[in-house]
């Protein structure tokens, strides 16, 4: 099986950057997260600075995928590649950002079931990818930029056993993915999850069934459709609306048949509540929407 290594690594979504894995179209293959967290001193407020945090792994270029594809994405699995990971705090940061007088950062033991502070309490693991994206249709973005290209979805629901559909801007995709979670809370609201090395295998292929022109994720419960914007309230909207066009799109049914269904029977929840743009998630039972 081809692996992406950890020291792989590219700091922008740009369809100028080089391969540095290639895949065929519908082939296993796995990556391995960089630990960003790892060399960061517990009293480095500069942190960010440095050249391995502000770092993803990629870019994978996919043999078979052209621009206008529908890039499918299945996460097959993801588990810690180490059994410790990394918490920050940050003043400012956050709606308890006064509540922290200084930058801290704690390593916490990830076990088989949990991440374990220092102080003994600790949270269920819960791997998820909070970073992952394709080359943009023009110029670059950045590592906490969103578009239809995906970037900083920052959901749990972006794990093992869910699918990610995005659109495909030039050949071969030039897939990149990063900001690992051991565990994170919905919407990531203070300072940061528990940021640590992944192991994720996955398979990249064309969606012959379902084309998209944003990101869209599907579990084995739930459809989710993404919103951002400058406000919650915006990227509530926006979340709305997707969600509300792919209904009609899919379902073959009119507007208001669409707004009933979502009043009824849809989810809107946190994305990205951490810094604009803020991003909303609506997810919907598949049992409704079966894609």
């Amino acid at each position: 099986m081809k692996q992406l290594g950890p020291e792989q690594v590219c700091r922008r979504f740009s369809a100028e950057d080089s391969p540095a894995l290639r895949v065929e179209s519908g082939e296993v293959f796995s990556v391995r997260t960089t630990d960003r967290f790892r060399d960061v001193s517990k009293t480095d407020p500069d942190f960010t600075k440095s050249d391995v945090v502000s770092s993803m792994n990629g870019p994978i270029y996919v043999d078979g995928i052209h621009a206008g594809d529908t890039l499918k994405i299945e996460f097959l699995s993801m588990a810690p590649a180490e059994p410790k990971g990394y918490v920050l705090a940050l003043p400012g940061h956050g709606a308890l950002g006064n509540r922290i007088p200084k930058f801290l950062i704690e390593t916490v033991e990830v076990t088989g079931t949990d991440a374990v502070f220092p102080n003994g309490t600790s949270v269920p693991i819960r791997p998820m990818l909070g970073l992952i994206g394709v080359a943009p249709e023009q110029g670059e973005a950045g590592l906490s930029a969103t578009g239809p290209f995906g970037g900083l979805l920052s959901i749990n629901d972006v794990t093992a056993g869910s699918t990610l559909y995005l659109p495909v801007f030039h050949d071969g995709a030039l897939l990149s993915m990063g900001d690992s979670h051991l565990a994170m809370g919905e919407g990531e609201a203070t300072s940061s999850a528990v940021e640590g090395s992944m192991s994720i295998n996955l398979r990249a292929s064309a969606s012959s069934a379902l084309r998209v022109t944003e990101p869209l994720v599907i579990t084995a419960e739930s459809v989710i459709t993404f919103g951002r914007g400058q406000t919650m309230e915006e990227a509530a909207h926006a979340a709305t609306l997707a969600m509300g066009d792919l209904l009609m799109s899919r379902l073959n049914i009119s507007g208001p048949d669409a707004a009933m269904l979502i009043g009824c029977g849809s989810d809107l929840r946190t994305a990205l509540a951490l810094y604009p743009p803020y991003s909303m998630k609506m997810m919907m039972p598949r049992s409704t929407l079966p894609l």
